[in-house]
């Protein structure tokens, strides 16, 4: 009876473990096919080829760009460098043409300061603001300086041209480069300053169609030095210090406790600054967006694969109508921004609380979204 007992019990016992063991295993293939199913979630949004972007970014947006830039700043110099006196107001109104659509064309390529950009400090060399006059003048009187000295960072590129063609009137101007005292250093020294701006702006062109395309090509993961990471980060502080602040937050007076410094803004002797931030808005747009002379793969496309939202809306979408948001508020403008400022303060507040949505769209949303890691510095609380 007792070995009967014995038996029965053991029996149990195995069928227990035989139970215990199926029931582990079943387990153990749900768990595995669970995380299975989640790799292969995680590879599919992980397929978006990159490559492709980097492509049409630059093939279709850099590159054409900076062409632009290299060929219409090339064009503005030779008709600098043709001048001689005495200069008459018809040269002075075709230099002042040319120049206003040289400025307004690098406003689409100073958002890529990197690679060879960063290298030579394009960006500071070409749009330090608001120039200082009194180098410059001291500059013209002396005859003798080095513009690639950091010194001469307030007195050289299109903020010192910007003074130079159009500090006062056109007939005053002629009378300028042709007094008989020192109107040729004047001339000499606005010929220098563009002939300057023009090698800056070739050497850089030259490297993206050269060796530079194929580093930026192959450098297609999101880590800090990869391409979509030095481009996110360009595009951030661009839209961020240069243009938020540069164009509109600092002559609005958001640094100076309220108080406008209209002289802080952009273009301010030609008072062609609304163009310039508005080309340097929609230019920024397009960029993200990959379109250049055609439509193409962008970062919109990429959140759009990785199905980034900001709240129940996708994040491109909000980006493209935040960015409309603000242009909006640009045309809302009718005079150049250091009059505005002025007269028109509330606006211009507004403009600046649109553009400081925008930034946190693309500083934390988008960064996030494609797990990229702002690099700069800032220390304004955003």
């Amino acid at each position: 009876m007792m070995n009967l007992i014995h038996k029965t019990r053991v029996s149990n016992f195995k069928l227990l473990n035989s139970s215990l063991f199926c029931l582990v295993t079943l387990n153990l293939l749900l768990l595995s096919s669970c995380k299975k199913d989640k790799k292969n979630d995680d590879i599919t949004k992980a397929e978006f080829n990159k490559s492709i972007l980097l492509e049409n970014i630059a093939n279709n947006v850099i590159i054409p760009r900076y062409d632009s830039l290299k060929f219409i700043v090339s064009n503005f110099n030779q008709q600098i460098q043709a001048l001689s006196q005495p200069v008459s107001a018809n040269d002075l109104i075709e230099a002042q043409i040319s120049f206003k659509s040289a400025y307004q064309t690098w406003q689409l390529c100073s958002s890529f300061d990197f690679g060879p950009a960063e290298s030579i400090a394009l960006k500071g060399s070409i749009n330090t603001y608001p120039c200082d006059t009194l180098v410059i003048k001291s500059n013209i009187t002396s005859g003798s300086y080095n513009l690639g000295a950091a010194s001469n960072l307030v007195a050289i590129g299109f903020p010192a041209v910007d003074y130079l063609l159009f500090h006062n009137n056109v007939n005053l101007l002629v009378d300028y480069f042709n007094d008989n005292a020192i109107g040729a250093n004047r001339l000499q020294y606005l010929k220098d300053v563009v002939a300057n701006a023009n090698q800056q702006v070739e050497l850089v062109a030259n490297q993206w169609n050269s060796s530079y395309k194929t580093t930026f090509l192959a450098a297609n993961g999101t880590d800090v030095g990869s391409s979509i990471g030095l481009m996110v980060n360009a595009l951030n502080m661009d839209y961020e210090k240069y243009i938020r602040d540069g164009k509109v937050g600092i002559p609005l007076g958001v640094r100076s406790l309220g108080i406008p410094i209209p002289g802080k803004a952009e273009a301010i002797y030609s008072q062609h600054s609304l163009v310039l931030l508005k080309t340097s808005v929609t230019g920024l747009q397009n960029y993200i967006n990959g379109n250049g002379s055609e439509s193409g793969i962008g970062f919109d496309d990429y959140l759009d694969h990785l199905e980034a939202k900001h709240g129940s809306e996708l994040l491109s979408n909000k980006i493209n109508t935040q960015f409309s948001s603000v242009i909006t508020k640009i045309d809302a403008l009718q005079a150049s921004i250091d009059v505005e400022v002025l007269n028109n303060q509330s606006k211009v507040q507004e403009l600046y609380d649109e553009m400081q949505k925008l930034v946190v769209l693309l500083k934390l949303d988008l960064t996030s979204a494609l797990s990229i890691l702002i690099t700069y510095q800032d220390n304004d609380g955003d």
